[in-house]
């Protein structure tokens, strides 16, 4: 049995297997997040309206996208937000289609203040924190400023990759 420590949380694993996959599966939690984020990430600003981010996330094939005003990080839109709202009007028989729409902004839909990681951060760094905190994606930055984004399947892909 091999136990490794992933640096900055203490967590440490204990796998049971042969050396040569332990090693390989060690060295893969320890690859930085910038090796399978997502770079060319499309933003949304904070005051734009929500029919204007539902034709970015469908022009764009995206279901998650960080949420910036005036180039800092506020918030992170999903389709769940998008969805939340469509069921809270539902339970208050509000319509949010067509010219309602138009009046909601990102900003009363997003998440605020997002949960963000750095570019260096680790591959299972950046897992533990999805997990534990039931994240589909991450915003990804160097310092302050927005360079990538990170998602569950990003984090699969990586591992099946891996694997194969």
């Amino acid at each position: 049995m091999l136990t490794f420590v992933i640096a900055k949380k203490r967590r440490t694993w204990q796998i049971a297997g042969s050396n040569q996959y332990l090693i390989q599966f060690a060295m893969s939690l320890k690859a930085p997040i910038s090796t399978i984020m997502t770079k060319d990430v499309l933003m949304i600003d904070s005051g734009d309206s929500l029919p204007e981010a539902l034709n970015t996330f469908n022009n764009h094939s995206i279901r998650h996208a960080p949420v910036v005003h005036r180039g800092e990080l506020v918030g992170m839109l999903s389709w769940l937000d998008v969805k939340s709202l469509a069921s809270t009007a539902a339970l208050h028989n509000m319509e949010v289609k067509g010219e309602d729409r138009n009046g909601i902004t990102v900003r009363e839909v997003m998440t605020p203040d997002p949960v963000s990681v750095q570019v260096g951060d680790t591959i299972g760094e950046v897992a533990q924190i999805l997990t534990e905190n039931e994240f589909h994606a991450l915003p990804v930055l160097d310092g302050e400023t927005v360079v990538g984004i990170v998602s569950t399947t990003d984090v699969i892909r990586y591992f099946l990759e891996e694997e194969g």
